[in-house]
Protein backbone atom coordinates (compact mmCIF):
# COMPACT_ATOMS: atom_id res chain seq x y z
CA UNK A 1 0.00 0.00 0.00
CA UNK A 2 2.77 2.42 0.94
CA UNK A 3 4.69 1.61 -2.25
CA UNK A 4 1.65 2.25 -4.44
CA UNK A 5 0.99 5.54 -2.66
CA UNK A 6 4.55 6.69 -3.44
CA UNK A 7 4.58 5.51 -7.10
CA UNK A 8 1.24 7.09 -8.06
CA UNK A 9 2.23 10.73 -7.20
CA UNK A 10 5.56 10.25 -8.99
CA UNK A 11 3.78 8.96 -12.10
CA UNK A 12 1.27 11.82 -12.12
CA UNK A 13 4.09 14.33 -11.63
CA UNK A 14 5.98 12.83 -14.59
CA UNK A 15 2.89 13.04 -16.78
CA UNK A 16 2.35 16.68 -15.76
CA UNK A 17 5.93 17.57 -16.72
CA UNK A 18 5.52 15.94 -20.14
CA UNK A 19 2.34 17.92 -20.80
CA UNK A 20 4.11 21.28 -20.22
CA UNK A 21 5.00 22.79 -23.62
CA UNK A 22 8.73 22.92 -24.04
CA UNK A 23 10.21 26.26 -24.94
CA UNK A 24 12.86 26.26 -27.59
CA UNK A 25 15.90 28.25 -26.61
CA UNK A 26 17.82 27.62 -29.78
CA UNK A 27 17.95 30.82 -31.80
CA UNK A 28 17.44 30.63 -35.51
CA UNK A 29 20.34 31.85 -37.63
CA UNK A 30 19.87 35.36 -39.00
CA UNK A 31 18.88 35.59 -42.66
CA UNK A 32 21.80 36.08 -45.02
CA UNK A 33 22.39 39.62 -46.29
CA UNK A 34 20.81 40.35 -49.66
CA UNK A 35 23.17 39.85 -52.56
CA UNK A 36 23.27 41.91 -55.72
CA UNK A 37 21.50 39.14 -57.65
CA UNK A 38 18.67 38.99 -55.10
CA UNK A 39 18.24 42.75 -55.30
CA UNK A 40 17.96 42.55 -59.08
CA UNK A 41 15.37 39.76 -58.78
CA UNK A 42 13.27 41.83 -56.38
CA UNK A 43 13.70 44.82 -58.66
CA UNK A 44 12.45 42.83 -61.65
CA UNK A 45 9.37 41.66 -59.76
CA UNK A 46 8.35 45.28 -59.24
CA UNK A 47 8.77 46.21 -62.89
CA UNK A 48 6.20 45.76 -65.66
CA UNK A 49 6.74 42.62 -67.71
CA UNK A 50 7.61 44.42 -70.92
CA UNK A 51 10.72 45.82 -69.20
CA UNK A 52 12.04 42.42 -68.10
CA UNK A 53 13.73 41.89 -71.45
CA UNK A 54 16.04 44.80 -70.61
CA UNK A 55 16.86 43.83 -67.03
CA UNK A 56 16.73 40.01 -67.02
CA UNK A 57 20.34 39.75 -68.25
CA UNK A 58 21.53 41.56 -65.12
CA UNK A 59 20.76 38.51 -62.97
CA UNK A 60 23.88 36.76 -64.34
CA UNK A 61 25.95 39.92 -64.84
CA UNK A 62 29.12 40.69 -62.81
CA UNK A 63 28.84 42.52 -59.54
CA UNK A 64 30.33 45.66 -61.03
CA UNK A 65 27.62 45.83 -63.71
CA UNK A 66 24.82 45.23 -61.19
CA UNK A 67 26.20 47.96 -58.93
CA UNK A 68 26.53 50.29 -61.91
CA UNK A 69 22.93 49.72 -62.96
CA UNK A 70 21.54 50.31 -59.46
CA UNK A 71 23.51 53.55 -59.11
CA UNK A 72 22.40 54.80 -62.52
CA UNK A 73 18.79 53.92 -61.73
CA UNK A 74 18.94 56.00 -58.55
CA UNK A 75 20.60 58.90 -60.37
CA UNK A 76 17.94 58.90 -63.10
CA UNK A 77 15.30 59.16 -60.35
CA UNK A 78 16.87 61.71 -58.00
CA UNK A 79 18.14 64.21 -60.57
CA UNK A 80 14.81 64.62 -62.44
CA UNK A 81 12.87 64.70 -59.17
CA UNK A 82 14.79 67.59 -57.64
CA UNK A 83 15.30 69.32 -60.98
CA UNK A 84 11.59 69.33 -61.84
CA UNK A 85 10.55 70.32 -58.32
CA UNK A 86 12.95 73.28 -58.39
CA UNK A 87 11.68 74.28 -61.84
CA UNK A 88 8.06 74.21 -60.69
CA UNK A 89 8.89 76.17 -57.56
CA UNK A 90 10.80 79.02 -59.19
CA UNK A 91 8.64 79.33 -62.32
CA UNK A 92 5.32 79.07 -60.41
CA UNK A 93 4.05 76.68 -63.06
CA UNK A 94 2.70 73.15 -62.89
CA UNK A 95 2.07 71.05 -66.00
CA UNK A 96 -1.51 69.98 -66.69
CA UNK A 97 -2.55 66.30 -66.80
CA UNK A 98 0.46 65.22 -64.70
CA UNK A 99 -0.82 67.19 -61.72
CA UNK A 100 -4.21 65.47 -61.86
CA UNK A 101 -3.32 61.79 -61.78
CA UNK A 102 -3.22 59.14 -59.08
CA UNK A 103 0.56 59.24 -58.84
CA UNK A 104 0.35 62.84 -57.67
CA UNK A 105 -1.80 61.76 -54.72
CA UNK A 106 0.72 59.03 -53.95
CA UNK A 107 3.48 61.60 -54.08
CA UNK A 108 1.56 63.95 -51.79
CA UNK A 109 1.17 61.16 -49.23
CA UNK A 110 4.80 60.04 -49.50
CA UNK A 111 6.51 63.44 -49.42
CA UNK A 112 3.98 64.82 -46.96
CA UNK A 113 4.85 62.16 -44.41
CA UNK A 114 8.59 62.66 -44.98
CA UNK A 115 8.49 66.46 -44.73
CA UNK A 116 6.25 66.33 -41.68
CA UNK A 117 8.57 63.84 -39.96
CA UNK A 118 11.49 66.17 -40.62
CA UNK A 119 9.54 69.11 -39.24
CA UNK A 120 9.69 71.10 -42.50
CA UNK A 121 5.92 71.50 -42.86
CA UNK A 122 2.89 71.68 -40.62
CA UNK A 123 0.73 68.67 -39.94
CA UNK A 124 -2.31 70.11 -41.73
CA UNK A 125 -0.35 70.91 -44.91
CA UNK A 126 -0.66 67.32 -46.14
CA UNK A 127 -4.46 67.38 -45.97
CA UNK A 128 -4.58 70.75 -47.70
CA UNK A 129 -2.33 69.47 -50.49
CA UNK A 130 -4.57 66.45 -51.06
CA UNK A 131 -7.59 68.76 -51.12
CA UNK A 132 -5.92 71.00 -53.72
CA UNK A 133 -5.17 68.01 -55.97
CA UNK A 134 -8.79 66.87 -55.74
CA UNK A 135 -10.02 70.37 -56.62
CA UNK A 136 -7.63 70.46 -59.57
CA UNK A 137 -9.44 67.47 -61.05
CA UNK A 138 -12.76 69.33 -60.87
CA UNK A 139 -12.12 72.94 -61.87
CA UNK A 140 -8.65 72.52 -63.49
CA UNK A 141 -7.27 75.49 -61.59
CA UNK A 142 -4.71 75.83 -58.82
CA UNK A 143 -5.29 77.84 -55.65
CA UNK A 144 -2.09 76.93 -53.85
CA UNK A 145 -0.55 79.12 -51.19
CA UNK A 146 3.17 79.79 -50.88
CA UNK A 147 3.71 77.61 -47.83
CA UNK A 148 4.37 73.91 -47.38
CA UNK A 149 1.30 72.94 -49.42
CA UNK A 150 2.89 74.29 -52.60
CA UNK A 151 6.16 72.46 -51.94
CA UNK A 152 4.34 69.16 -51.41
CA UNK A 153 2.34 69.51 -54.64
CA UNK A 154 5.47 70.48 -56.60
CA UNK A 155 7.41 67.43 -55.38
CA UNK A 156 4.38 65.20 -55.94
CA UNK A 157 4.06 66.41 -59.54
CA UNK A 158 7.78 65.87 -60.13
CA UNK A 159 7.39 62.37 -58.65
CA UNK A 160 4.51 61.60 -61.05
CA UNK A 161 6.55 62.70 -64.08
CA UNK A 162 9.53 60.62 -62.92
CA UNK A 163 7.25 57.59 -62.61
CA UNK A 164 5.86 58.15 -66.12
CA UNK A 165 9.37 58.10 -67.58
CA UNK A 166 10.31 54.85 -65.80
CA UNK A 167 10.72 52.86 -69.08
CA UNK A 168 13.06 55.53 -70.47
CA UNK A 169 15.05 55.53 -67.24
CA UNK A 170 15.38 51.73 -67.27
CA UNK A 171 16.57 51.63 -70.89
CA UNK A 172 19.01 54.48 -70.29
CA UNK A 173 20.40 52.81 -67.15
CA UNK A 174 20.88 49.46 -68.91
CA UNK A 175 22.50 51.17 -71.91
CA UNK A 176 24.93 53.12 -69.72
CA UNK A 177 25.78 50.25 -67.36
CA UNK A 178 28.93 48.95 -69.16
CA UNK A 179 30.38 52.44 -69.61
CA UNK A 180 29.65 53.52 -66.03
CA UNK A 181 31.07 50.27 -64.65
CA UNK A 182 34.26 50.70 -66.69
CA UNK A 183 34.74 54.40 -65.89
CA UNK A 184 33.56 54.65 -62.29
CA UNK A 185 32.66 51.43 -60.47
CA UNK A 186 35.66 49.24 -61.41
CA UNK A 187 38.29 51.96 -60.67
CA UNK A 188 36.65 52.78 -57.31
CA UNK A 189 36.45 49.14 -56.28
CA UNK A 190 40.08 48.62 -57.30
CA UNK A 191 41.15 51.65 -55.26
CA UNK A 192 39.31 50.41 -52.17
CA UNK A 193 40.89 46.97 -52.55
CA UNK A 194 44.38 48.49 -52.78
CA UNK A 195 43.76 50.66 -49.72
CA UNK A 196 42.49 47.68 -47.75
CA UNK A 197 45.40 45.44 -48.77
CA UNK A 198 47.91 48.21 -48.02
CA UNK A 199 46.50 48.77 -44.54
CA UNK A 200 46.51 45.04 -43.88
CA UNK A 201 50.12 44.75 -45.03
CA UNK A 202 51.19 47.60 -42.71
CA UNK A 203 49.51 45.95 -39.75
CA UNK A 204 51.15 42.61 -40.49
CA UNK A 205 54.56 44.22 -41.05
CA UNK A 206 54.51 46.18 -37.78
CA UNK A 207 53.54 43.08 -35.84
CA UNK A 208 56.33 41.08 -37.48
CA UNK A 209 58.92 43.80 -36.80
CA UNK A 210 58.06 43.91 -33.12
CA UNK A 211 58.32 40.15 -32.81
CA UNK A 212 61.66 40.10 -34.58
CA UNK A 213 63.08 42.84 -32.38
CA UNK A 214 62.23 40.91 -29.28
CA UNK A 215 63.66 37.72 -30.68
CA UNK A 216 66.88 39.43 -31.80
CA UNK A 217 67.46 40.85 -28.35
CA UNK A 218 67.08 44.52 -29.30
CA UNK A 219 64.42 44.93 -26.63
CA UNK A 220 65.06 42.57 -23.76
CA UNK A 221 62.04 41.14 -22.10
CA UNK A 222 63.39 41.38 -18.54
CA UNK A 223 66.03 44.06 -18.21
CA UNK A 224 66.95 44.48 -14.58
CA UNK A 225 68.91 47.73 -14.12
CA UNK A 226 68.73 47.97 -10.32
CA UNK A 227 71.43 46.72 -7.99
CA UNK A 228 71.25 43.15 -6.93
CA UNK A 229 70.60 42.56 -3.27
Amino acid sequence: MLRNAIIRPATSLRQFIHTIPRRRFSTEPPPPPPTAQSRIERFNRRLPRFLHKYTSALSSAPLTHITSFLILHEITAIVPLFGLAATFHYTHWLPPYFAEGTWVLQGVERFGKYFRRKGWIRGEDVGEAEHEVQLRRIDHAWNISEGGVRVIVEFATAYAITKVFLPVRIVASVWGTPWFARKAVIPLMGRFKRMFSRGKAKTTGSGGAGTGAVKAGAVPKNSGTGPKP
